[in-house]
């Protein structure tokens, strides 16, 4: 006969109802790794993707840019105060930190153009009433151009977009980590296939265009077909490699390890809302068509953010209350 009371003991990992199997954050984690992995690989090689459209493009920009904005003010920055203690003073310095360094990124290299996936956007009527948003535009076309021309120089200009998409992949990879591991704590080690959903959503919606960006400006840069795959490949695999790092980096940690995901997922949260407020929604904006699409686009954007944010609340909270119960079950004194 067995102890009586195993079957009342938790399991380190809680099951998942809806599939009736148990699943690790560590598992969680490797399978979205794997899916923004493919999804940025096929961004970067699809020629379906690089001719998507201008209002299809216009409509996944919106979607994508509401999906960040929810997810860095409705997942993010709650989970990073929490880490944090409640302490809200001391969250905010990060998340301004990761807009800031975004905000450089951005200037320094140009990485996320994204009308450059798609080279019939933005024609002449796209928005006529809108003069100075043209001339945006245009300059912003114009930067791509020099990708393209040159000489040397144009050559290899791609590498700077390729530079600061790089940094922001490797942070993705930290903060969708960071991510999967405060829910995996919160849910008792296994927050089944719901840890880290929503910003895995954001990331693996973002990566397909810029991946696109680094093929469109290696295209006009006359790249050969076997440097372009080679460099997407390298693209695509910088997320896992960031969380990697980051894994590996946070076993050193020791008592300090949720103040360091507090930091990583509030630094996260800021340059998610630097992306959204400064690339994805100015694209939306600048565009006087289809204002109703896009605007209702943004608007589903924001609401699948805060769904998942809410179903990994409630997941969250039920995993709480059976760890509770067994824990009363096994030792009532010890519950209390």
């Amino acid at each position: 006969m067995g102890d009586p009371s195993a079957a009342h003991r938790p399991r380190p990992i809680m099951p998942l109802p809806l599939l009736g199997v148990a699943v690790s954050s560590s598992v969680v984690l490797a399978a979205e790794l794997l899916l923004i992995a493919a999804a940025a690989y096929a961004g970067g090689s699809s020629v379906a993707f690089l001719t998507l459209g201008h209002r299809r493009m216009q409509v996944l920009l919106s979607f994508t840019g509401g999906i960040m904005l929810g997810v860095a003010l409705l997942h993010l920055l709650p989970h990073a105060s929490a880490a944090f203690g409640g302490r809200i003073e001391d969250v905010v310095p990060w998340v301004l930190g990761g807009f800031f360094l975004m905000f450089l990124l951005e200037r320094a290299f140009h990485g996320h153009a994204h009308h450059a996936v798609d080279p019939t956007a933005c024609s002449a009527d796209c928005h006529p009433e809108h003069g100075e948003n043209d001339h945006d535009h245009a300059a912003s076309d114009g930067r791509l151009a020099e990708a393209g021309h040159g000489g040397e120089a144009g050559r290899w200009g791609w590498c700077g977009a390729f530079a600061g998409l790089a940094v922001h992949s490797l942070a993705d990879g930290a903060a969708l980590a960071a991510a999967v591991g405060v829910n995996g704590s919160a849910n008792g080690g296994g927050g089944g296939w719901l840890a880290g959903c929503a910003t895995f959503l954001a990331i693996l919606l973002h990566k397909p265009f810029d991946a696109g960006v680094i093929a469109t400006l290696m295209i006009r840069a006359g790249s050969t077909s076997a440097q372009r795959r080679l460099v997407n490949l390298a693209y695509a695999l910088l997320v896992p490699a960031g969380a990697v790092v980051f894994l590996v980096s946070l076993r050193g940690v020791g008592d300090g390890r949720s103040l360091v995901l507090g930091a990583v997922l509030a630094m996260a949260a800021g340059a998610f809302l630097c992306i959204a407020a400064a690339d994805l929604l100015p694209e939306v904006e600048f565009h006087s068509h289809d204002r109703v699409l896009l605007s209702a686009s943004l608007a589903l954007g924001i609401l699948v953010a805060w769904g998942i944010t809410v179903l990994e609340g409630a997941k969250a909270a039920d995993a709480r209350a059976v760890r509770v119960h067994a824990a009363a079950d096994h030792d009532p004194a010890a519950a209390r």
